[in-house]
């Protein structure tokens, strides 16, 4: 081997090589940055879910401390705001039996983006 080859090729990277080298960080890069806002939606979700189940836990609660003959079946609709996704509440009291009701919370986001989250419970008379 000469003396000029062997010297030029350890001087150092060609461009080819840098550019792959930096296409491929780039690609890297761009991943991280995309994974990083996803996981920021579903930790933004995760809290809107914990939210949404201590409000239906809540609602749930209050009816079940409620005397039975107050519990009147029908269906009422409020909205609840919660992480800045606005929320409709939707109540459902149904009577399955004379000495039984059914009691339905469910909470939707109304422009369907977001997480929801619905409970059941029963509520029943004194025998």
């Amino acid at each position: 081997m000469s003396r000029r080859s062997w010297s030029s090729a350890i001087a150092g990277f060609t461009l080819i090589e840098v550019i792959g080298a930096l296409v491929i960080f780039s690609v890297g890069v761009l991943m991280v940055v995309q994974v990083s806002g996803a996981l920021g939606t579903q930790m933004r979700y995760a809290g809107a879910r914990s939210e949404l189940s201590v409000l239906a836990g809540q609602t749930l609660d209050s009816l079940e401390a409620t005397p039975f003959a107050s519990v009147t079946p029908g269906t009422a609709v409020d909205t609840v705001v919660v992480e800045g996704i606005t929320y409709e509440c939707t109540v459902t009291i149904a009577t399955m039996t004379p000495v039984l009701r059914r009691i339905d919370v469910s909470m939707v986001a109304v422009d369907g983006h977001g997480p929801s989250h619905s409970v059941t419970s029963y509520a029943s008379a004194d025998w």
